[in-house]
């Protein structure tokens, strides 16, 4: 199995989307979020319920896939290797650095006279540090440390159950992420927390990076497959079908709402679509990246290596602006339009003329180093 081309660029695409999320969402009804402006739009609120159902778990099947991969064609050294240069680097010098801007400004609104200094003396302690949209690094290196643990244990198990068909194997992985979904609600609060991990969103995302190290190893699900346009157009309805579904669910069932105070049946219906809608998604995803991104070239390995970086940048950036026009007086559509057009700029521009050409940055960003 050769370099994958579309999963390398379809991974870049779950992230680069997350700019135009978090642009999204300070302009989204029925979100809460760190900044938000007054006037509000209901689409941009389903626009990011949209995004939201499968663009992280997509990510992790992604880095699950990639992870079963490097250990079987390069061993255990060379994933931690990789692990501790590309994921845990950029996670310790984000939590440092960049997170603490999102609390900051969370602060500043609150009470504007709070200094830089003050404020970060009281946020590096236990009671107050959290990850912003670091969480995903940090989740992600624990989901790599556990898999080391376990690969050769989850090798076993895919030979010993010898499925028969591409179904039987992809109902099999929503099932098994569905139940262990499901158990982990009925047992834990939506704000339960272990030094800033919330352990919710940590068994959900973790079943997604499962899927993907089972994905690998049963060569399905993010494996491109010919298959007619036909088939490719239904998956594609039915994704739009279970997240229309899933965005009612989270408007009129939110998951902050603890289990035992809710319909049992109800909420377990908003699971089930929580967890299906990321594995359609991402089936009708590998399929068009397969069609429209599956050939290597300078713009694509440009965003390939730019992608993490970026991300990285973009959420300060994009909070930034969002403290800054708050109260200016223009449309909610002009304020969007311009938030991802000083966002996407600003992220590139640093990107290229200070990350990419400096080695330390290119360390700390979890870049190679030439």
């Amino acid at each position: 199995m050769g370099r994958l081309i579309y999963l390398d660029n379809l991974r870049s695409f779950a992230l680069l989307l997350g700019i135009v999320f978090h642009s999204a969402i300070v302009y989204a009804a029925d979100i809460k979020y760190a900044i938000q402006t007054e006037e509000r739009s209901q689409i941009l609120s389903y626009f990011c319920y949209w995004i939201h159902s499968f663009r992280m778990p997509m990510f992790y099947m992604i880095s699950g896939f990639f992870s079963a991969m490097v250990i079987e064609k390069k061993g255990t050294n060379f994933y931690w290797e990789g692990r501790f240069k590309r994921v845990l680097i950029p996670t310790i010098f984000g939590l440092i650095f960049l997170a603490p801007i999102q609390y900051f400004l969370m602060e500043k609104i609150k009470s504007p006279n709070v200094g830089l200094l003050e404020f970060l003396y009281l946020f590096f302690t236990k009671e107050n540090f959290q990850h912003s949209h670091i969480w995903f690094l940090v989740d992600l290196f624990c989901f790599s440390m556990i898999f080391l643990l376990v690969h050769k244990w989850i090798h076993k198990v895919t030979n010993w159950v010898q499925w028969k068909t591409f179904n039987r194997r992809t109902f099999f992985l929503i099932g098994f992420s569905f139940i262990l979904v499901l158990l982990a609600h009925t047992q834990i609060g939506k704000g339960e927390s272990y030094f800033g991990i919330f352990k919710l969103t940590f068994v959900y995302q973790f079943t997604f990076f499962l899927s993907g190290v089972f994905s690998f190893y049963g060569k399905d699900i993010l494996i491109l497959k010919p298959s007619s346009h036909l088939k490719t157009i239904a998956n594609l309805l039915w994704a739009i079908i279970v997240s229309a579904l899933f965005m009612d669910f989270e408007i009129f069932d939110p998951l902050w709402i603890y289990f035992s105070y809710v319909n049992p049946w109800y909420r377990s219906f908003h699971i089930f679509l929580w967890v299906l809608s990321p594995f359609l998604w991402t089936m009708f995803f590998v399929s068009l990246f397969g069609f429209l991104g599956n050939k290597e070239g300078k713009l694509g390995s440009y965003i390939i290596d730019a992608s993490l970086p970026i991300y990285l940048l973009h959420h300060p950036i994009s909070l930034s602006y969002a403290y800054i026009v708050r109260d200016l007086q223009f449309s909610i559509w002009e304020k969007f339009l311009f938030h991802n057009v000083v966002v996407l700029c600003f992220s590139f521009l640093m990107y290229e003329f200070l990350i990419r050409r400096s080695k330390p940055l290119r360390f700390l960003f979890g870049l190679k180093i030439h």
